[in-house]
C-alpha cells in the first residue's frame, strides 16, 4: 500500500480535483463552473488540502471554508468543512480519514475554534470526532397566510422603505444579522459575510429586500418562493417583509423557508405549517476548547465552575482536565492537570469516590465526540445513554448542562 501524506492544493491540481469531483458525485450542472471558480479562489492558498500518493497524485481533496457561527449570540470563527472529495479507485485506503484530520489540524492553525459539515456518512466523520448537532430545517407555508401578514392591522402601521437591496446594503444586512443573533442568543447560525453579500447582490443571484430595520432574501422558481433569510428588528418591518415574500401567492402559492424553526412567524401566522417539514443533519466539532469556550455567550443569569476531563486524540490541546466557569454571561476555560477535582458545586467531588480511584474519576469524563455533543446542548444523561460520557455526580452533570444549554440550528447549506 502505498504511503499516504497531505499537502495544500494548488492552483495547478484543481483539474484533478474537480475529475475527483465529478467521478464522485457526477458532472457539475448549469452554472457550475462559475461555483467551482468562486469556491476555489476562496480556499485556495491554506483553506484546501489534498491527499496525495509517494507519486504526488492526488486522490482526494477538501474545503475549509472561512464563516463565523453564532454560539449563545456571540460570533466565533468556523471552519465549514466542504467538497471533501476520495477518488472512487482509492476507497477504502484511509483517504478519507487522512484527509479530515489534517483539515482539523489546518482549523487549529487558522484560528478556526469550532468546525461543521454536513455529513455524507456520519461514521467517517465521527472517528474524527464529530457528532450530530442539529438540523436545517425547511418549512413550508401557505404564501396567501404570509400576504396576510402584510396587512396592517389597526394601529400597528406599516414599516417605511421598503426597496430591492443593492451591494451598498451588504453591511447593513451584515450587522442585522449579527445583532439578531445576539438578541436571541442563537446557537448554529452563520452570518453571510459583506463580500459574500455584495456578491450575492451584484450577480442578482437572488432576490433582495431591505426595509426601515430588516431584509430578506429569497429565490422564486417553480411555482414557489424559498425564504433564504428573513431578519427584522421590529414587527413592523417583519409584517412588511413576510406580506412581500407572500404577495405573488396567485402565481406562488407554496413558501419554503430555511429559519430557525422558532421564528417569531411561527407565533403570528394564522395557519400551520404544511406537513412536509423537511430536515438534513449536520454535525459539529470543537477544534480549540478555551478559546471556544472563552469566546461562546452564555446566560448572564448562569454561575457555573466544574471540572471536566477531555480525551481528544486529534487535537491534544484540547486533551487534559479542564475547570470551566461562567459568570456575568462570559465563560473561561483552565487546564487543572495538576490540580484536585473540583465538582459542581466547587468540592473535591462525589463523596463516594474511594481513595483507590483515579482522582479525575470525579469529573465527568467525555471523547472528542462527547465533547462536540455537549458544546451542541445534548444532555450529559443522553451522552451517558450513548456511552460518550463516564464519571461524575449529578451536579456535574446539572452544570455541563446549565453551561451548554441550547437549541442549534443552521440555516446555510454549504
Amino acid at each position: 500500500m502505498s504511503e499516504l501524506r497531505t499537502r495544500d492544493v494548488v492552483d495547478a491540481d484543481l483539474p484533478a480535483v474537480l475529475a475527483i469531483r465529478n467521478r464522485s458525485f457526477g458532472p457539475l450542472g448549469v452554472g457550475g463552473d462559475v461555483w467551482w471558480q468562486r469556491v476555489s479562489a476562496e480556499t485556495l492558498g491554506g483553506r484546501m488540502i489534498a491527499v496525495v500518493d509517494e507519486s504526488d497524485t492526488v486522490l482526494g481533496a477538501g474545503r475549509i471554508r472561512p464563516y463565523e457561527q453564532a454560539w449563545g449570540g456571540r460570533h466565533l470563527r468556523m471552519g465549514g468543512v466542504a467538497g471533501v472529495y476520495v477518488e472512487p479507485s482509492a476507497r477504502g485506503r484511509g483517504v478519507a480519514t487522512t484527509l479530515t484530520r489534517a483539515l482539523i489540524t489546518r482549523m487549529g492553525e487558522l484560528g478556526d475554534v469550532v468546525s461543521c459539515l454536513f455529513p455524507t456518512t456520519a461514521t467517517l466523520y465521527r472517528r474524527s470526532g464529530y457528532e450530530v448537532g442539529g438540523v436545517q430545517t425547511r418549512t413550508t407555508y401557505a404564501a396567501h397566510l404570509l400576504r396576510g401578514l402584510g396587512t396592517p392591522r389597526a394601529g400597528a402601521g406599516r414599516s417605511s422603505g421598503l426597496r430591492p437591496a443593492k451591494p451598498d446594503d451588504a453591511q447593513l444586512m451584515h450587522e442585522l444579522a449579527r445583532r439578531k443573533h445576539a438578541r436571541h442568543c442563537a446557537s448554529g447560525p452563520m452570518p453571510r459575510s459583506v463580500t459574500a453579500l455584495e456578491g450575492m447582490l451584484e450577480r442578482e443571484e437572488l432576490i433582495a429586500y431591505v426595509v426601515d430595520g430588516g431584509y430578506v432574501v429569497y429565490d422564486l422558481s417553480e411555482q414557489a418562493v424559498t425564504v433564504e433569510e428573513l431578519v427584522a428588528t421590529t414587527p413592523q418591518a417583519a409584517a412588511t417583509l413576510w406580506g412581500v415574500v407572500g404577495s405573488g401567492s396567485s402565481a406562488a402559492p407554496t413558501v419554503h423557508t430555511y429559519l430557525d424553526p422558532r421564528d417569531p412567524v411561527a407565533l403570528v401566522l394564522c395557519g400551520l405549517p404544511a406537513v412536509e417539514v423537511q430536515q438534513i443533519p449536520w454535525m459539529g466539532r470543537v477544534v480549540d476548547l478555551a478559546a471556544a469556550f472563552g469566546e461562546r455567550g452564555f446566560s448572564s443569569h448562569s454561575s457555573v465552575e466544574v471540572d471536566l476531563v477531555v480525551d481528544d486524540a486529534q487535537v491534544p490541546a484540547n486533551s487534559g482536565r479542564w475547570t470551566l466557569s461562567v459568570s456575568g454571561g462570559r465563560g473561561t476555560a483552565h487546564r487543572t492537570d495538576d490540580l484536585p477535582v473540583r465538582g459542581a458545586a466547587g468540592t473535591r467531588g462525589s463523596s463516594a469516590t474511594t481513595s483507590d480511584e483515579p482522582v479525575d474519576a470525579a469529573a465527568v469524563h467525555v471523547d472528542a465526540r462527547g465533547l462536540s455533543a455537549l458544546w451542541c446542548g445534548w444532555s450529559v444523561s443522553r451522552l451517558r445513554q450513548a456511552g460518550l460520557a463516564s464519571g461524575g455526580t449529578p451536579d456535574d452533570d446539572a452544570a455541563l448542562d446549565a453551561a451548554f444549554v441550547c437549541q442549534p440550528f443552521i440555516t446555510e447549506y454549504f
